[in-house]
Protein backbone atom coordinates (compact mmCIF):
# COMPACT_ATOMS: atom_id res chain seq x y z
CA UNK A 1 0.00 0.00 0.00
CA UNK A 2 1.13 3.75 -0.95
CA UNK A 3 2.29 5.21 2.70
CA UNK A 4 0.09 8.21 3.72
CA UNK A 5 0.27 11.12 6.16
CA UNK A 6 -1.66 14.09 6.98
CA UNK A 7 -0.90 17.35 8.10
CA UNK A 8 -3.89 18.73 10.15
CA UNK A 9 -3.93 21.92 12.45
CA UNK A 10 -6.88 24.65 13.34
CA UNK A 11 -7.51 27.70 10.63
CA UNK A 12 -4.65 29.43 9.54
CA UNK A 13 -2.18 27.49 11.27
CA UNK A 14 -0.50 27.24 8.44
CA UNK A 15 -0.54 23.77 7.30
CA UNK A 16 -0.62 24.62 3.66
CA UNK A 17 2.37 26.35 3.55
CA UNK A 18 4.52 23.91 5.73
CA UNK A 19 2.83 20.82 3.23
CA UNK A 20 3.38 22.61 0.24
CA UNK A 21 7.16 23.16 1.00
CA UNK A 22 7.18 19.90 2.13
CA UNK A 23 6.58 18.35 -1.24
CA UNK A 24 9.05 20.08 -3.43
CA UNK A 25 11.29 18.61 -0.66
CA UNK A 26 10.29 15.11 -1.79
CA UNK A 27 9.50 16.04 -5.56
CA UNK A 28 13.41 17.29 -5.05
CA UNK A 29 14.32 14.04 -3.74
CA UNK A 30 12.62 11.91 -6.83
CA UNK A 31 10.00 10.74 -5.04
CA UNK A 32 6.43 10.80 -6.98
CA UNK A 33 3.76 12.70 -4.89
CA UNK A 34 -0.13 12.70 -4.86
CA UNK A 35 -1.67 15.12 -2.77
CA UNK A 36 -5.34 14.70 -1.16
CA UNK A 37 -6.61 17.72 0.50
CA UNK A 38 -10.19 17.67 2.24
CA UNK A 39 -12.58 20.64 2.12
CA UNK A 40 -15.76 21.41 3.37
CA UNK A 41 -16.81 22.96 0.24
CA UNK A 42 -19.47 21.63 -2.04
CA UNK A 43 -20.33 21.14 -5.42
CA UNK A 44 -16.13 21.71 -6.02
CA UNK A 45 -15.97 20.59 -9.72
CA UNK A 46 -15.67 23.37 -11.71
CA UNK A 47 -17.73 22.35 -14.27
CA UNK A 48 -20.75 24.76 -16.64
CA UNK A 49 -24.19 23.87 -17.63
CA UNK A 50 -24.10 22.43 -21.00
CA UNK A 51 -20.84 21.33 -21.13
CA UNK A 52 -20.76 17.58 -21.45
CA UNK A 53 -19.13 16.76 -18.50
CA UNK A 54 -21.91 19.10 -16.70
CA UNK A 55 -24.49 16.61 -18.60
CA UNK A 56 -23.26 13.24 -17.44
CA UNK A 57 -23.32 14.62 -14.19
CA UNK A 58 -26.91 15.50 -14.31
CA UNK A 59 -27.46 11.94 -16.01
CA UNK A 60 -26.32 11.00 -12.44
CA UNK A 61 -22.97 9.48 -13.45
CA UNK A 62 -20.81 8.54 -10.15
CA UNK A 63 -17.65 9.53 -11.67
CA UNK A 64 -16.69 11.50 -14.59
CA UNK A 65 -13.54 12.42 -16.00
CA UNK A 66 -11.73 15.22 -18.19
CA UNK A 67 -8.76 13.71 -20.19
CA UNK A 68 -6.82 16.18 -22.06
CA UNK A 69 -3.31 16.05 -23.53
CA UNK A 70 -1.73 17.53 -20.47
CA UNK A 71 -3.60 16.58 -17.79
CA UNK A 72 -6.18 14.27 -16.40
CA UNK A 73 -9.40 15.86 -13.95
CA UNK A 74 -12.02 12.95 -11.93
CA UNK A 75 -14.47 13.37 -10.24
CA UNK A 76 -16.63 10.76 -7.81
CA UNK A 77 -19.89 11.17 -5.69
CA UNK A 78 -18.52 9.65 -2.05
CA UNK A 79 -19.83 9.57 0.67
CA UNK A 80 -18.43 10.96 3.88
CA UNK A 81 -19.23 8.42 6.35
CA UNK A 82 -17.66 5.60 3.65
CA UNK A 83 -15.17 7.35 2.82
CA UNK A 84 -11.74 4.98 3.42
CA UNK A 85 -8.58 7.16 2.92
CA UNK A 86 -6.45 3.74 2.58
CA UNK A 87 -8.78 2.17 0.32
CA UNK A 88 -8.79 5.38 -2.01
CA UNK A 89 -5.72 5.71 -1.80
CA UNK A 90 -4.79 1.76 -2.71
CA UNK A 91 -7.36 2.72 -5.69
CA UNK A 92 -5.80 5.89 -7.26
CA UNK A 93 -2.32 6.65 -6.01
CA UNK A 94 -0.88 3.22 -5.62
CA UNK A 95 2.23 3.80 -8.11
CA UNK A 96 3.01 6.85 -6.11
CA UNK A 97 5.59 6.69 -3.36
CA UNK A 98 3.73 9.07 -0.87
CA UNK A 99 0.55 10.61 -0.37
CA UNK A 100 0.33 13.97 1.48
CA UNK A 101 -2.70 14.67 3.13
CA UNK A 102 -4.46 18.13 4.33
CA UNK A 103 -7.30 17.35 6.87
CA UNK A 104 -9.33 14.20 7.82
CA UNK A 105 -8.82 14.68 11.21
CA UNK A 106 -10.27 11.59 12.27
CA UNK A 107 -8.93 9.29 9.66
CA UNK A 108 -7.01 6.68 11.37
CA UNK A 109 -3.99 7.19 9.42
CA UNK A 110 -0.47 8.83 10.37
CA UNK A 111 -0.75 13.02 10.86
CA UNK A 112 1.56 15.81 11.39
CA UNK A 113 -0.38 18.37 13.69
CA UNK A 114 0.77 22.34 13.07
CA UNK A 115 0.56 24.85 15.74
CA UNK A 116 1.38 28.14 15.62
CA UNK A 117 0.18 29.45 18.83
CA UNK A 118 -0.43 27.78 22.44
CA UNK A 119 -3.86 25.99 22.36
CA UNK A 120 -5.66 24.68 25.20
CA UNK A 121 -5.98 21.36 23.81
CA UNK A 122 -3.74 20.68 21.24
CA UNK A 123 -4.72 17.60 18.79
CA UNK A 124 -2.66 15.30 19.44
CA UNK A 125 -3.58 15.38 23.27
CA UNK A 126 -6.23 12.89 21.94
CA UNK A 127 -5.07 11.42 18.90
CA UNK A 128 -2.66 8.80 18.83
CA UNK A 129 -2.28 9.03 15.28
CA UNK A 130 -0.50 12.31 15.52
CA UNK A 131 3.36 11.37 14.87
CA UNK A 132 4.69 14.32 14.84
CA UNK A 133 4.33 18.84 15.89
CA UNK A 134 5.32 21.02 13.73
CA UNK A 135 5.31 24.29 15.98
CA UNK A 136 7.00 27.83 16.80
CA UNK A 137 4.96 27.91 20.25
CA UNK A 138 5.92 27.01 24.03
CA UNK A 139 3.27 23.88 24.01
CA UNK A 140 4.82 20.82 25.96
CA UNK A 141 4.97 18.33 23.43
CA UNK A 142 5.73 14.63 24.51
CA UNK A 143 6.39 11.44 22.69
CA UNK A 144 6.27 13.09 19.48
CA UNK A 145 8.81 14.39 16.95
CA UNK A 146 8.95 17.90 17.01
CA UNK A 147 10.01 20.94 14.33
CA UNK A 148 10.14 24.21 14.07
CA UNK A 149 7.84 25.68 10.90
CA UNK A 150 11.28 26.38 9.23
CA UNK A 151 12.60 22.84 9.39
CA UNK A 152 11.02 21.73 6.19
CA UNK A 153 14.41 19.49 5.00
CA UNK A 154 13.78 17.67 8.42
CA UNK A 155 10.40 17.03 8.23
CA UNK A 156 10.29 16.03 4.44
CA UNK A 157 13.32 13.52 5.73
CA UNK A 158 11.05 12.24 8.29
CA UNK A 159 8.05 11.09 6.15
CA UNK A 160 11.40 9.61 3.68
CA UNK A 161 12.57 7.87 7.04
CA UNK A 162 9.51 6.81 8.75
CA UNK A 163 7.45 6.59 5.93
CA UNK A 164 8.64 5.90 2.16
CA UNK A 165 11.50 3.61 2.95
CA UNK A 166 9.69 1.32 5.52
CA UNK A 167 6.86 0.76 2.83
CA UNK A 168 9.81 -2.09 1.65
CA UNK A 169 9.73 -3.18 5.04
CA UNK A 170 6.07 -4.00 5.31
CA UNK A 171 5.61 -5.21 2.49
CA UNK A 172 8.66 -7.80 1.12
CA UNK A 173 6.60 -8.74 -1.92
CA UNK A 174 6.74 -5.58 -3.70
CA UNK A 175 7.50 -6.43 -7.11
CA UNK A 176 9.43 -3.03 -9.17
CA UNK A 177 10.03 -2.48 -13.24
CA UNK A 178 13.13 -0.53 -14.09
CA UNK A 179 13.89 0.37 -17.67
CA UNK A 180 16.76 2.17 -18.74
CA UNK A 181 17.67 2.58 -14.89
CA UNK A 182 14.33 4.52 -14.22
CA UNK A 183 11.52 2.98 -11.68
CA UNK A 184 8.54 2.31 -13.93
CA UNK A 185 5.20 3.25 -11.74
CA UNK A 186 2.73 0.19 -12.01
CA UNK A 187 -0.97 -0.43 -10.26
CA UNK A 188 -0.96 -3.24 -7.62
CA UNK A 189 -2.59 -5.58 -9.40
CA UNK A 190 0.08 -5.34 -12.42
CA UNK A 191 2.77 -6.31 -9.64
CA UNK A 192 0.75 -9.24 -8.83
CA UNK A 193 0.10 -10.13 -12.49
CA UNK A 194 4.27 -9.58 -13.12
CA UNK A 195 5.39 -11.61 -10.09
CA UNK A 196 2.74 -14.36 -10.66
CA UNK A 197 4.19 -14.74 -14.63
CA UNK A 198 7.98 -14.66 -13.33
CA UNK A 199 7.00 -17.37 -10.90
CA UNK A 200 5.55 -19.33 -13.08
CA UNK A 201 7.97 -19.21 -15.55
CA UNK A 202 10.81 -20.52 -13.05
CA UNK A 203 8.96 -23.45 -11.11
CA UNK A 204 10.36 -25.79 -13.75
CA UNK A 205 13.61 -24.54 -14.18
CA UNK A 206 16.56 -26.69 -12.74
CA UNK A 207 18.97 -25.28 -10.27
CA UNK A 208 16.59 -22.71 -8.37
CA UNK A 209 17.02 -22.77 -5.03
CA UNK A 210 14.07 -22.83 -2.58
CA UNK A 211 12.75 -20.37 -0.91
CA UNK A 212 13.30 -17.67 -3.49
CA UNK A 213 14.28 -14.20 -1.73
CA UNK A 214 14.63 -12.14 -4.69
CA UNK A 215 14.35 -12.41 -8.91
CA UNK A 216 16.04 -9.85 -11.01
CA UNK A 217 16.06 -9.81 -14.75
CA UNK A 218 17.49 -8.24 -17.12
CA UNK A 219 16.79 -7.79 -20.60
CA UNK A 220 18.71 -5.91 -22.91
CA UNK A 221 17.73 -5.10 -26.71
CA UNK A 222 19.46 -5.81 -29.28
CA UNK A 223 21.44 -3.59 -31.47
CA UNK A 224 21.76 -3.89 -34.97
CA UNK A 225 19.17 -6.50 -35.86
CA UNK A 226 16.97 -5.66 -38.56
CA UNK A 227 13.12 -6.35 -37.43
Amino acid sequence: MVPIVSFIGYHNSGKTTIATEVVKKLKEKGYRVAVLKSTKEKKIFTDKPGKDSYRYREAGADAVGLFSPEELFLTFRVKKESTDLTLLSFLLFDDYDIVICEGFKEAPIPKIEVIREELESPLFEKDPNVVAVVTDSSVIVKERKVFHPEQVDEIATFIEEELIKKREEEFPDEVELFVNGRRIPMKFFLKGILKEVLLGFLKPLKGIENPLERIDVRVVKGRGRSS
